[in-house]
């Protein structure tokens, strides 16, 4: 599915026995395989609460994954958006004009929205979560969306949305959080031509989560080579990025982790998960202390940039963390939505 602006311009059935107290439901004629799990997804949730989590985008709106991460206290989105602001700021002074930014893995824009709107992740998921918006049709849902966010002044950049899940990136557009919407999992499959000619217009790709070695690939090969985007993401602790760097050094990008500390991502859906996780980072000895330990999942800032730009100007230096580092911890949303 390509669906681009102009430029500028029956029965359910419940995950709940799977996934107590969460409700989001399959739609009908769904599969398991229909079910699988994205590549920025989760890394350690079980299968079940996987498809459960996957099973929200899905839906015709956003209500229930914005439920659904209320319940994992989600604030990774609010910690990234300060932090890609200021990379596309200095990607747009060295390209002296307006970028394109491709927010891969977009879902329903919400990311997207709080790069071009002046919006908190936490605004947004009180807004969908709100009683008051519980009991209304999904049309009139995206009706308000796209009221809501034609309302918000724009930074002047064009978005481009690109995930696999086709009800959410059609949406995205719709209500106008992005550009352009493309359906694609780059995990699976090239680019095709339509995807190819906006990768080789973009400047900028932001992720909030994993980017896999075969996106990056592919990413790279459709690329422009004079002038490359930077490329940054939020990957889990427990993922190296010895590989993501090399798919990347093709394009003459230096890929390098943010030394100053990890961002917290969202709780443990469970002491299982929490378990799983406490295992693998053993496995690759890194210390848990004060954050995986704590319950808490965390993220590495994960930065591509042409090698004579990293070389001049430390990470550190373009990237300035005022929160969500090493031990903060995300304000507990009530549950009675």
């Amino acid at each position: 599915m390509h669906a681009c602006l102009h430029a500028f311009d029956g029965d359910v059935h419940g995950c709940a026995p799977l996934w107590p107290h969460w409700d989001c439901f399959v739609s009908p004629g769904i599969t398991q395989e229909d079910a699988i799990v994205p590549k920025d997804s989760p890394l350690f949730l079980t299968d079940s609460a996987k498809t459960c989590l996957k099973h929200t985008y899905l839906q015709n709106d956003p209500r229930p994954t914005m439920r659904a991460l209320g319940r994992l206290d989600y604030t990774l989105a609010d910690i990234a958006a300060p932090i890609f602001r200021q990379l596309i700021a200095a990607r747009t002074s060295y390209a002296n004009r307006k970028l394109q930014v491709l927010d891969l893995g977009c879902a329903w824009g919400i990311g997207a929205a709080l790069l071009r709107f002046p919006l908190s992740f936490a605004t947004v998921q009180a807004r969908y979560t709100a009683r008051e918006m519980q009991a209304l049709e999904p049309i009139e849902v995206e009706e308000l969306d796209r009221l809501y966010y034609a309302a918000w002044p724009r930074d002047g950049h064009r978005y481009l949305g690109v995930d696999g899940r086709e009800a959410a990136v059609s949406y995205a557009h719709r209500v106008g959080t992005v550009d352009c919407g493309i359906t694609a999992d780059l995990e699976r499959a090239d680019p095709d031509d339509a995807l190819a000619a906006e990768i080789l217009r973009t400047d900028i790709i932001v992720a909030t989560g994993r980017i896999g070695v075969r996106s990056a690939v592919r990413l790279a090969q459709a690329a422009r080579r004079d002038d490359p985007p930077w490329i940054a993401m939020f990957m889990n602790r427990a993922t190296p990025g010895d590989e993501l760097a090399a798919a990347l050094e093709p394009l003459g990008l230096v890929t390098e982790r943010f030394d100053g500390g990890s961002f917290v991502q969202r709780r443990f859906e469970s002491a299982a998960e929490k378990d799983r996780a406490l295992a693998v980072l053993q496995g690759r000895d890194l210390d848990p202390a004060g954050k995986e330990a704590d319950g808490w999942l965390h993220a590495d800032l994960y930065v591509a940039r042409p090698a004579p730009i990293a070389a001049a100007i430390p990470l550190h230096r373009m990237v300035s963390v005022a929160s969500g580092a090493i031990g903060l911890r995300p304000l507990r949303l009530p549950r009675s939505a």
